[in-house]
């Protein structure tokens, strides 16, 4: 898999459209990271949210 890749980058290279390449690969990349961080920020919240709410039942259960 690596040699497909490095031959790959070679063949951009010769072609000269490896700046091209390498732009669109880094939109892709960063593309990825910035859904994973907002999902990761999405379920963060969510637990938070759900433990904010079982103590506030938990203290209203347990009010005289």
């Amino acid at each position: 898999m690596t040699a497909i890749v490095i031959l790959l980058l070679i063949l951009a290279a010769a072609l000269g459209v490896l700046a091209a390449v390498v732009q669109t690969a880094l939109v892709i990349a960063l593309s990825i990271v910035l859904a994973v961080v907002f999902l990761v920020a999405l379920a963060v919240s969510m637990v938070r949210y759900r433990v904010w709410r079982f103590r506030r039942d938990l203290e209203r259960r347990l009010q005289p």
